[in-house]
C-alpha cells in the first residue's frame, strides 16, 4: 500500500522544516521528491519502498538531476515573452 507511511513526519532538508511523507511522496509532479532517500532513510526502508512502488522509468524521473534555477528562470522568461508577443 503506497499510503502506508503518509502520516509519518520527517525533516525536509530542502525546505528546512518537518513534513509528512505524503507531501514528499507526491511533490514532484505526483512522484516523490528527488531527495526522498536522503530525508527518509532513518525512518523506514525508503529504498525498498521506492523499488516496490515505482517502475524503473518513474525512478529515473524521480532521481534525474533537477534543472538549474537559471535555466528554469530563463524558460519562464521566454514563455512570458512569447505570451506578450502573441497578445500584441
Amino acid at each position: 500500500m503506497i499510503e502506508k507511511h503518509d502520516k509519518e513526519e520527517g525533516y525536509c532538508r530542502m525546505l528546512g522544516h518537518f513534513l509528512t511523507f505524503e507531501y514528499c511522496r507526491s511533490t514532484n509532479k505526483g512522484l516523490p521528491c528527488s531527495r526522498v532517500l536522503d530525508c527518509w532513510f532513518e525512518i523506514f526502508p525508503i529504498q525498498d519502498f521506492i523499488n516496490r512502488n515505482y517502475s524503473d522509468e518513474e525512478q529515473k524521473n524521480i532521481f534525474e538531476a533537477p534543472k538549474s534555477k537559471v535555466l528554469t528562470l530563463t524558460e519562464i522568461l521566454e514563455q512570458a515573452q512569447k505570451r506578450l508577443q502573441k497578445n500584441k
